[in-house]
Order: structure tokens, then C-alpha cells, then sequence
């Protein structure tokens, strides 16, 4: 009887569990495939999600960088308007549109840099236009501001453009003849 069971029963049970154990490796395989599948569609989704961020994030500056150039245009104006004392329809209707530029800018978080003039440069927030020699201020002061800097948030978007005064030449007396 023992011979019995070893013969074609006891074959038959250790091919099927060997076939088993083949499967369960090939369903093993096949999960672990899934998986990685899984994890590299999850990277690419973090991936594009990544760059669709960036490129709205530079089409965010690059509008505010256009649109400040527009808020510089009608600065100007109003300022010109204003040193000459004339209260015309334009003047007013550029003061408007200068008001309603800036509201807009401040709802986005675009601030313009106050109290530059008067305090000592940063080049952080600060580009020098010129040095100014004979501006009685002290030295590495911005003595007038060009035209205004902006931030977005805590980021620089744009620097200001500052005039500095200079350091006062010192006159140097020599006893040197110029004889060695």
C-alpha cells in the first residue's frame, strides 16, 4: 500500500504544489509590477503637477512684470500732471487708473518697497541709477527713488532704482615731492 500512494497520486501532489509555489511567485512578481507602476504614475502626476506650478508661477511674474511697466507709465504721468498744477480731466482719469492698478497689484500681493529714500542702500532691494556727489546726505544713503521696487509676498519681483550719495572725496595733503 505505501508503494500505492507514492505512485501516481503522490506525483500529481508535488507537481501541483510546485506549480502552486510558481504561481504565487508569478502573483508576487505581478503585484510587485503593479506597484511600481503604481509609484512611477504617482511620480509622474507630482512631476506635472511640479512643472504646470512653475509655469504659472512665471506667468504670474511675467504679468506683473508687464504690468508694472503700465503702473510706471501712468506714475509718471500723474506726477507730471501734478508738478504742474493742472487738475484736468486726464489727470484725474490717470490718478483713476493709477488707483485701480495698484488695488489690483495689492489684491495679488504685490507691494510696492516704502521707506527707501532717506535710509542707507540694500542692494537686496536696491539697483543704483547713479552716485550722486553733492547730495549733502551721508554716505550710501538713497537719496531719491527712480522708480519704485515691488515685491510678491516675501519675493523680490522687482528692485528699486535708486540715485546714492557718494562718500566725500577727502583732500589728501602730501609732503611728498616726489623725489626718492
Amino acid at each position: 500500500a505505501p508503494d500505492h500512494e507514492d505512485g501516481d497520486g503522490g506525483e500529481a501532489l508535488r507537481t501541483l504544489g510546485s506549480r502552486i509555489r510558481e504561481l504565487q511567485h508569478e502573483v508576487e512578481r505581478l503585484n510587485s509590477a503593479v506597484h511600481e507602476e503604481q509609484m512611477l504614475r504617482i511620480r509622474e502626476q507630482a512631476t506635472l503637477q511640479r512643472e504646470k506650478s512653475s509655469f504659472e508661477a512665471r506667468t504670474r511674474l511675467a504679468l506683473f512684470l508687464d504690468l508694472l511697466a503700465v503702473v510706471d507709465s501712468f506714475d509718471q504721468l500723474v506726477k507730471h500732471g501734478e508738478g504742474t498744477q493742472d487738475d484736468s480731466s486726464l489727470l484725474v482719469g490717470s490718478q483713476a487708473v493709477l488707483g485701480q492698478l495698484n488695488q489690483f497689484l495689492a489684491r495679488n500681493g504685490v507691494h510696492r518697497l516704502e521707506g527707501l529714500e532717506g535710509n542707507a542702500y540694500d542692494s537686496a532691494t536696491c539697483e543704483i541709477a547713479r552716485v550722486v556727489t553733492d547730495s549733502g546726505a551721508p554716505a550710501n544713503t538713497v537719496v531719491r527713488v527712480l522708480r519704485d521696487g515691488y515685491k510678491l509676498g516675501e519675493m523680490l519681483l522687482r528692485p528699486a532704482m535708486v540715485d546714492v550719495a557718494s562718500a566725500r572725496q577727502a583732500v589728501v595733503e602730501s609732503n611728498d615731492t616726489g623725489e626718492d
